[in-house]
């Protein structure tokens, strides 16, 4: 700041006047006044004059002689120096230092001032604004001063900085002085002090208490004592790239000889392969485990893991290409290899290889790699790595927000609970992160739309574009946090997609636009009934559209317009009419079209086109021969049919009975001639040319549009005009409405590799250079956070620069982990047992924990579980509670509807919401297939049952089968077969077409493992139990060996999370069926307590129904 800049200056000028002024001063820069006899010396840098006062001498000589007063140079006028003033109370030599931390940047932010709400910006502008540089008397050169209000508040130690229309707060913290708030300067300030000295602005952010020797001491001492998290799972996710390198070696190549487009197909390749070679690759690839969905590459040469990655490039005909990758099919001839989608351009070689692909692991370590290096070197969020590794770092002053504004209520179905309003509120105004736990049907997918919402509320209109990220770790959960998406009426945008188009998954953009313009018609239909206009204003609007952008025959053209002739007429009985200048084009330019239709229709061996070259314009050539040209031109266009405007046709007679010709005549004959050759000679130009309007009929068409929008633009006809236009927009551009709607969408979809991939790059417009660094959001949220590998959390997280909301529930299915990679890691790095505890434990439950003890420290929350659950009876929500969460300390679950709405006439189970389908140990024990387990008598039982039902209750009830085995569903799917329930081709099962959805649509019949049930619900739900057996376990057995030989009797029986998931996905009964002895005694009660109280629930509602 200059200080001509301050506004407290005085307001009045003083008059110096000088002897000796020269053209070198310096107008805005301060001056020194001293006294010099009766009068002044007046001195600025090295110019020095000599002045007197005219008037009011008395004053100035007191201010200074006080010495307490800075001048500045306002004018330079003919021997005057004009000088405007500002009086202290007190000039106090001091260096300040002021502290400046994320609250001030976002609330300048907010004002508009900064850019961006980052720390350094704001530092930057207070400078400017407070911190005067060009001194104002000898003694301050080249030293800075402040102005302030006098320490009149002794209680809290504060001051107030004035500067350049705006003040601010400054008080004492943790022994040094920082900024706590700023206004604008409004009003007289009062009596003003400077100080002066080495003053100013630091950053004070989160990050930069981080850069400190002494926190980065304390996170090495942690690391070195406790062993770092992120050091934990790179070893984890270096021994996954291993593994994918020995799979990639041990399936070998397969040599093929021949590829050749399959038939039928656009992208299948056949390849033609060795018989025997195929049986042994074949048998590899089962030996290795790998699946339908593993991805191939095609290559001219073997695999060779020593020099083949992916910026390798095969090299045809000189020119770099990117290798052929997709999946295979086997089949007895050869292989098909199905390419990728962003494959399909590329054409395989004509013999080759094929090769386990390592493009995709590489992929997914390089995503990694980077993340876990933007996180330690603190690049967006510095807090995050102290977080991860459990400590406790600095925290964030932010602005505190509302939770719930009108807008983001606006989200949910009803009326938001307490605890969703607090789940609001904690991760808008979180510093760092915030974990929402949300229990089965405790409306999260609701929280997450309304928080979208309100975080873009936060934003600001100039940073609205792609600022957050909602993702996870599979495609159907970003999906379905996407599925309630609208943010100031425009849905998010999906980035990457799913392998494969037949996995499902919906395109938010395009769903959207299909959506407005079924809403779109469904209104025009409905002002088309109450409204005249509507219609042919929406059908002349289609008309000039298909004019302007359709490529249309000559016939076609001029049907087009016939139909928007007719259309004018019928607006102009409705008193919407063409002004006069634009209505006598038109019905001219149609005259001109109406012509050449009809001479266009003419056989040109008739020898018009000859006749009209003959016909004489000239007066020697009409003095010879033209009478009779005339002649005979005027007999051949009647036998034609050809009609021709009555002035034309007069002329022609004129010129064959008469031997004078005016020279106007002349002209207009000239002119006729030129036209019937115009539209007699055939048009020889290319196709896209004669199909497309020249430019008069276009400006007439564009005149048309504004001469009908304007009278009806100030009335509410006008109103469905914009409604048509906007939907023939949507439906006639859809590519251009979904590109428009991209464009500022505020909320972006992804999982978390793909937040990573090129496309995202593509859509944040970074350069490839920049790709791997620049991706970043204001807001990451991520879904079902307690499911995903904390490696692939790790990639999101670290593109978040503002906050981190994570969504899940620890209480259910575990993070995605294998466990034989953990136990090869535990050995061979020796790991102690908290650190082996890191790989058991998912990143969610880890932040849980570990947040709320922090929550001890800062009293800042951080972790909110939703309490309220709308999914399933009551009876059930509060067995849920009790054993899957009270018992953890969790809090209570309730519910949040009454039992009557889960009322139903399942036969047999009519006033129940539990019950225990017994299926006894003589029916048959349990049975191995493979390394899975089967119970051949529970699958019948539940085929004959759900049969039963499903017939009885029709396609309004909808029915879950779940169990912990894959082989138990496969052999419940066999048991459906037997009873008409399911179809099997080629080792396929599909539910049969009538059992597939209920009279909503929705999903009616489902069979599969725990895993795939997680986020679904049905009215009614089978859980098989399968363990069945009598084996008993000695109570002189305790420890470790006891507990092993509950888990060999009970098996996937005792994981809690799983069992959560089972029985928390019905919403009207649940059915375990099973040898209920393995849910009684005091055995079941210590190994399975959660089922063997499910039992006791059973049999008290079948006492309270009988």
């Amino acid at each position: 700041m200059k200080l001509s800049d301050f506004p407290l200056l005085s307001s009045e000028l003083v008059q110096m006047t000088c002897s000796d002024i020269i053209d070198a001063w310096e107008i805005g820069d301060p001056v020194q006044v001293q006294q010099n006899g009766d009068g002044y010396l007046i001195r600025q840098g090295d110019l020095i004059s000599q002045a007197t006062v005219d008037g009011g001498h008395d004053r100035i000589s007191l201010q200074v002689q006080r010495g307490l007063t800075l001048w500045v140079l306002r004018s330079v006028r003919r021997g005057s120096l004009q000088l405007q003033w500002l009086d202290l109370v007190e000039q106090i030599q001091l260096d300040l230092s002021i502290s400046v931390d994320e609250a001030v940047s976002e609330s300048l932010s907010d004002k508009g001032e900064i850019q961006a709400p980052d720390v350094a910006s704001a530092v930057t502008w207070l400078g400017d604004r407070f911190i005067a540089r060009d001194g104002g008397s000898k003694s301050l050169s080249g030293q800075s001063q402040v102005f302030m209000g006098r320490f009149d508040n002794n209680a809290d130690d504060s001051f107030v900085l004035f500067g350049a229309g705006w003040r601010g707060t400054v008080k004492r913290d943790k022994g040094g002085l920082k900024l706590v708030s700023l206004s604008r300067l409004r009003a007289d300030s009062g009596r003003l002090a400077s100080a002066v000295g080495r003053i100013a602005f630091q950053d004070a952010s989160v990050a930069a208490q981080l850069q400190s020797a002494d926190q980065r001491a304390l996170l090495d001492a942690a690391l070195r004592d406790n062993g770092s998290y992120l050091r934990l799972w790179q070893e984890y996710g270096a021994l996954e790239w291993e593994q994918a390198r020995d799979s990639a070696r041990d399936l070998g190549s397969l040599r093929f000889r021949e590829a050749s487009l399959v038939e039928g197909e656009l992208w299948a390749w056949f390849l033609k392969v060795d018989p025997e070679q195929l049986k042994e690759f074949l048998g590899r690839w089962r030996a290795l485990g790998l699946s339908s969905t593993t991805q191939v590459e095609l290559g001219d040469r073997e695999l060779d893991l020593d020099s083949e990655t992916e910026k390798d490039r095969v090299v045809r005909d000189g020119v770099q290409s990117r290798p052929v990758r997709g999946v295979l099919e086997f089949q007895r001839e050869g292989v098909v290899l199905v390419p990728s989608q962003d494959r399909r351009s590329e054409r395989p070689p004509s013999k080759g290889y094929i090769y386990y692909s390592l493009s995709g692991d590489e992929a997914v370590q390089n995503r990694r790699a980077r993340a876990r290096k933007s996180i330690n070197d603190g690049r967006r969020l510095p807090q995050l790595s102290y977080l991860l590794e459990g400590m406790a770092p600095p925290v964030a002053r932010r602005r505190q927000l509302v939770g719930l504004s009108t807008y983001a209520r606006a989200s949910f179905k009803g009326t938001p609970t307490d605890r969703q309003k607090l789940a609001l509120d904690v991760a808008i105004n979180t510093p760092d992160i915030a974990l929402i736990v949300g229990p089965p049907g405790t409306g999260k997918t609701q929280v997450i739309a309304a928080l979208q919402r309100r975080l873009a509320e936060t934003l600001g209109e100039h940073s609205l574009q792609h600022q957050v990220l909602i993702s996870s770790y599979q495609h159907d959960a970003v999906d379905n946090a996407l599925n309630r998406t609208e943010v100031f009426g425009l849905p998010a945008e999906r980035v990457g997609g799913r392998a494969r188009r037949d996995e499902g998954g919906v395109d938010p953009v395009g769903a959207w636009c299909e959506r407005k313009r079924s809403e779109l018609a469904s209104r025009l239909d409905a002002a088309k009934a109450k409204e005249p206009l509507t219609q042919p204003l929406f059908e002349l609007g289609q008309r000039i559209t298909t004019l302007r952008l359709a490529r249309l025959s000559a016939e076609e053209r001029h049907f087009q317009f016939e139909q928007v002739a007719a259309l004018l007429q019928q607006l102009a009985v409705l008193d919407v009419r063409l002004p006069p200048m634009v209505r006598d084009r038109w019905e001219e330019f149609v005259g001109r079209q109406t012509r050449a239709k009809t001479q266009r229709g003419v056989d040109e061996s008739a020898g018009l086109v000859r006749l009209v070259r003959a016909l004489r314009t000239t007066r020697v050539g009409l003095s010879d021969d033209g009478a009779d040209r005339a002649y005979q031109l005027d007999r051949a266009l009647r036998r034609s049919g050809v009609k021709l405007r009555a002035s034309e046709g007069e002329l022609l007679q004129r010129i064959a009975n008469s031997t004078s010709v005016s020279d106007d005549e002349l002209a207009d004959l000239a002119e006729l001639k030129q036209s019937l050759l115009d539209h007699l000679i055939p048009d020889y130009r290319p196709p896209l040319l004669k199909q497309s309007l020249n430019a008069e009929a276009l400006e007439l068409l564009a005149d048309i549009e504004h001469a009908i929008a304007e009278p009806l633009q100030q009335s509410r006809r006008g109103i469905s005009s914009v409604m048509a236009s906007y939907h023939a927009a949507l439906a006639q551009s859809p590519e251009r409405a979904a590109l428009a709607v991209r464009e500022y969408a505020s909320i972006v979809g992804a999982t978390c590799q793909q937040a990573a991939g090129k496309s995202m790059s593509s859509l944040k417009e970074l350069s490839d250079l920049e790709a791997s660094e620049g991706i970043e959001f204001d807001t990451v949220v991520i879904d079902e956070a307690a499911r995903a590998n904390p490696l692939d959390l790790f990639v999101p997280m670290a593109m978040a620069r503002r906050r981190i909301v994570l969504v899940g529930d620890h209480r259910q299915l575990p993070h995605l982990v294998q466990r034989e990679l953990e136990d090869e890691l535990i050995a061979r790095q020796s790991l102690t047992e908290a650190q082996a505890k890191a790989y058991e434990q998912s990143l969610f439950e880890r932040l849980v924990k570990q947040l709320r003890e922090q929550e001890k420290v800062d009293n800042i929350r951080r972790v909110v579980m939703l309490d309220t659950q709308y999914r399933m009876h009551p009876t059930l929500g509060d067995f849920i509670s009790k054993q899957f969460y009270e018992v953890e300390g969790l809090g209570v679950l309730r519910s949040g509807r009454p039992p009557s709405d889960f009322s139903h006439e399942i036969p047999g189970y009519q006033g129940k919401c539990a019950a225990w389908l017994d299926v006894p140990l003589a029916d048959g024990k349990e049975g191995r297939r493979g390394s899975s387990r089967v119970r051949q008598a529970e699958a019948s039982a539940i085929a004959r049952e759900v049969k039963r039902i499903a017939d009885s209750c029709g396609p309004a009830l909808s029915i879950g089968v779940i169990s912990f085995y894959r082989a138990q569903c496969d052999l419940i799917l066999e048991s459906f077969v037997d009873q008409g329930l399911a179809d099997q081709d080629e080792g396929e099962f599909r539910i049969a077409r009538q059992y597939r959805q209920t009279d909503s649509g929705d999903e009616r019949l489902r069979v599969g493992t725990v895993d795939a049930f997680q986020g679904k619900e049905f009215d009614l739900v089978f859980l098989s139990i399968v363990r069945a057996n009598d084996k008993v376990v000695s109570d002189q057995i305790d420890g470790l060996e006891r507990d092993r030989l509950l888990t060999g009797k009970y098996g996937h029986l005792r994981l809690a999370n799983r069992l959560n998931v089972a029985m928390s996905r019905q919403r009207k009964l649940l059915v375990a069926v099973g040898e209920r002895g393995m849910a009684e005694g005091g055995e079941a009660e210590e190994a399975i307590p959660a089922l063997a109280e499910f039992l006791k629930l059973c049999r008290k509602e079948a006492s309270n129904v009988r």
